[in-house]
C-alpha cells in the first residue's frame, strides 16, 4: 500500500495479503502505470506451461470435465513449517490453504478459467461455487505417544531418537532426511539457525543447533511470546499449531455461452487436496478427465490417453533444478523481461503485463477470493455460492472502500 503512490514495478510474494479487505485495498491502490506480479510460480514452470497448452490449445483430451489435483506437502516439511514454524497459527499468519496452497488454487483457475492468451477479450470463466472440508488431524495432542509422557521438547523426550519419526534431533541433526549430519546447511537447517552457514566446524555447528532446538516454553510463558517465533525443537503433539493439515476444496463451474475463438465454457469441477502426511514433498500431481481422454501429470511427466485413437503419449518437459520445477526462475525471468520492455523498449505497461507476466492483478486476486470463500465453507459446513458470497461481502464490510457495484464475474477485470 505504501509503495503504490511511488508507481514502482512490483513483484510480491504469495500470498498477496492475508485478508479480503487488504486484498481489495491493494487492488484499488495500484496504478495502471506500474507492473505488478504475485509469486504464483506454478504458472511459469515448463511442465505446467506444456500442460496448459495441451489442455487449452491442442485440446488433447477434448473438453475438460474435471480435475483432481493433490499437493503432497510432506510429513516432516509440514512439521517444520506449519507445526513448529512461522505458519502454524491462523491468527498470526493465515489458514494453510492460503499460505501453502493459494498458488495451487491459482493453477486450477489458470487451467480452467483464464483466457488462453492474457489480455485477450475473452472473459474469465468464473467458478460459481466452492465447498471445503478439512481439519487439523495429525499434529495434535490426541495422537501423542504415551511413552513420550509430559515431554514438550524433543531434546529431552524419553522416546529419544528412534522412538518418534518427528524427532527434531532426527530431522535437523541427523543422520537422515535433510539434516546437518548429511552435510546439509541449507533449508531447513538454516531456518532453525541462520548463522550455521558461517560455521565451518561440524562439532561447533552441531552444538549450536542442538542448543537452539532445546529452546522451549511452558504454560507460564505469555502467549504473545510463544506466538512471536518458531519453536523447532517443540514436540509436534504439544505445539500451538491450529492450521489444517488435511483439506479438500471443490470448485464448480456452470455452462456459459461459448465465445468465438475461445475454448468451450462447459460445466466442470476441480478438487484440490492439500495433505501433510506424504512421502512426496510438494511434488504435485493431477489427474485431468476430458470428453476425449485423460491426462496424468506428476510435475515431471505428462501422460495423455487419447480415447479416439487408443494411443498413450508421454511428455517429458525440460526440468530445471530451481524451485517449483523452474517456476521460480520462470517468474523472475518474465518479470524482468516485462520491466525491461517498459523501461528500455517503450512498451505500454498493459502490453508488457499481458505478454510477459501473463496475469492481471484481478486474476491473482481471484485465487485469494476463492480461498477466503473456501474457508468460510469449511468452517460453516456449507457450499458457498460465490456470486451471493461476493455480493454479501462487497456490499457489507467493503462497500465504503470503493468496491461496491463490482460483480463477481468482473472481479478479474475481464468483463463478458
Amino acid at each position: 500500500m505504501a509503495l503504490a503512490p511511488l508507481g514502482l514495478h512490483t513483484l510480491c510474494e504469495k500470498p498477496l495479503v492475508t485478508t479480503l479487505k487488504d486484498c481489495l485495498d491493494i487492488h484499488r491502490a495500484l496504478k495502471p502505470s506500474a507492473l505488478f506480479s504475485v509469486g504464483h510460480v506454478l504458472r511459469y514452470s515448463p511442465h505446467n506451461m506444456l500442460l496448459r497448452r495441451l489442455l487449452l490449445s491442442d485440446r488433447a483430451i477434448g473438453d475438460i470435465v474435471s480435475i483432481e489435483h493433490t499437493e503432497p506437502v510432506g510429513w516432516w516439511h509440514f512439521a517444520h513449517s506449519y507445526v513448529r514454524g512461522n505458519w502454524r497459527r491462523e491468527a498470526t499468519t493465515a489458514p494453510s490453504l492460503l499460505t501453502k496452497s493459494c498458488h495451487d488454487v491459482d493453477l486450477l483457475l489458470w487451467l480452467l478459467a483464464a483466457p488462453y492468451k492474457s489480455g485477450s477479450a475473452h472473459p474469465f470463466h468464473v467458478p460459481v461455487s466452492v465447498s471445503s472440508t478439512g481439519a487439523l488431524t495429525t499434529y495434535r495432542k490426541a495422537r501423542k505417544p504415551t511413552a513420550a509422557g509430559n515431554a514438550t521438547n524433543c531434546m529431552t523426550c524419553p522416546l529419544a531418537d528412534d522412538g518418534c519419526k518427528f524427532s527434531a534431533k532426527k530431522i535437523y541433526l541427523g543422520p537422515e532426511l535433510a539434516s546437518l549430519e548429511t552435510g546439509n546447511r541449507s533449508w531447513p537447517v538454516k531456518i532453525v539457525l541462520p548463522e550455521i552457514e558461517d560455521m565451518p566446524d561440524l562439532a561447533q555447528a552441531k552444538e549450536a543447533l542442538a542448543k537452539k532446538l532445546g529452546e522451549d516454553y511452558s504454560t507460564a510463558t505469555p502467549d504473545r511470546e510463544v506466538a512471536a517465533r518458531p519453536w523447532f525443537g517443540r514436540c509436534v503433539y504439544e505445539s500451538d499449531n491450529d492450521v489444517c493439515d488435511d483439506q479438500f476444496v471443490t470448485l464448480a463451474w456452470d455452462d456459459e455461452p461459448s465465445i468465438e475463438g475461445a475454448p468451450p465454457r462447459f460445466a466442470k469441477q476441480a478438487t484440490l487436496h492439500m495433505v501433510a502426511t506424504t512421502k512426496k514433498i510438494c511434488e504435485r500431481y493431477s489427474h485431468i478427465y476430458g470428453t476425449n481422454g485423460e491426462i496424468f501429470a506428476d510435475s515431471r511427466t505428462i501422460t495423455v490417453e487419447d480415447f479416439s485413437t487408443g494411443q498413450t503419449t508421454v511428455y517429458n518437459p525440460k526440468m530445471e533444478l530451481s524451485g517449483h520445477g523452474g517456476g521460480d526462475m520462470g517468474l523472475a525471468r518474465q518479470f524482468v523481461l516485462a520491466v525491461q520492455g517498459v523501461k528500455n523498449e517503450g512498451m505500454e505497461v498493459r502490453t508488457a503485463q499481458d505478454e510477459f507476466i501473463g496475469c492481471s492483478l484481478g486474476e491473482a486476486i481471484m485465487s485469494h477470493l476463492a480461498v477466503f470463500a473456501a474457508e468460510e465453507a469449511r468452517r460453516e459446513g456449507k457450499v458457498v455460492k460465490l456470486g451471493e458470497w461476493w455480493d454479501r461481502v462487497s456490499k457489507g464490510e467493503l462497500q465504503s472502500e470503493g468496491h461496491e457495484g463490482i460483480k463477481w464475474e468482473n472481479v478479474t477485470g475481464r468483463r463478458s
